[in-house]
């Protein structure tokens, strides 16, 4: 197919294309002249990866060069912080700042479920940071029942483990670990969403009152 009816088959404007092309995010075509090239249903499906991982992932043009480069490369190990979006990953645990209750409570979390879960990985750092932030807020509630959103989020993980599992290549595991890294937490979110909606229990009802509750003090 020709240019155009790439940009017809994808919905992307030509102009579009070349920039990726141009940004190394997108293979040049086959070139049959001067000035015409041919290009594949390969070519398609990158440019539907780009627009996901663009639009619904939320990645930068050079992370995306970045992962895209990667899934082209056989002998590429990815790094799932690299797939996400800029600012998702909080990195490495900074213990002056962290209230040393709950990074003991997250510890205890790990090991009761047996995740090896370094306190200094990136991972550990964000659901202290979160729980922190939760007890300031007033609603520990929620981190009241951290065993029970881990439990979930346990299966989460062993859904992802048994799609990637499924793939028929390294290739295609790739692309689906990049996909579900990438997209996987929206998914969950707009779920989760949906579930709230779509359940056929009463709706919680909800009062405005003042003053909050100090649970860590």
């Amino acid at each position: 197919m020709r240019i155009a009816e790439l940009s017809r088959a994808t919905g992307v404007s030509t102009t579009t294309i070349k920039y990726y092309i141009r940004e190394g995010l997108l293979p040049s075509g086959l070139l049959t002249s001067s000035n015409q090239a041919r290009y594949t249903e390969d070519h398609v499906h990158r440019l539907r990866l780009i627009r996901a991982l663009l639009d619904l992932g939320g990645l930068t043009i050079s992370r995306i060069r970045s992962v895209v480069t990667a899934l082209d490369d056989p002998d590429t190990t990815f790094d799932p912080c690299a797939m996400t979006a800029e600012g998702s990953c909080t990195g490495p645990l900074a213990p002056l700042t962290a209230d040393p209750r709950t990074v003991e409570t997250v510890r205890s979390l790990t090991e009761r479920r047996g995740w090896d879960a370094p306190v200094d990985s990136q991972e550990f750092a964000t659901v202290v940071r979160l729980l922190d932030v939760l007890y300031d807020l007033g609603q520990e509630r929620f981190a009241d029942r951290l065993d029970d959103y881990a439990a979930a989020a346990e299966r989460v993980a062993a859904v992802d483990e048994e799609v990637l599992r499924s793939c028929d290549d390294a290739r295609s595991r790739a692309e689906s670990l990049v996909v579900g890294t990438a997209l996987g937490d929206s998914l969950l979110s707009a779920l989760r969403r949906l579930a709230r909606t779509g359940r056929s229990t009463s709706p919680v009802s909800v009062f405005v009152t003042s003053g909050a509750s100090d649970a860590r003090s």
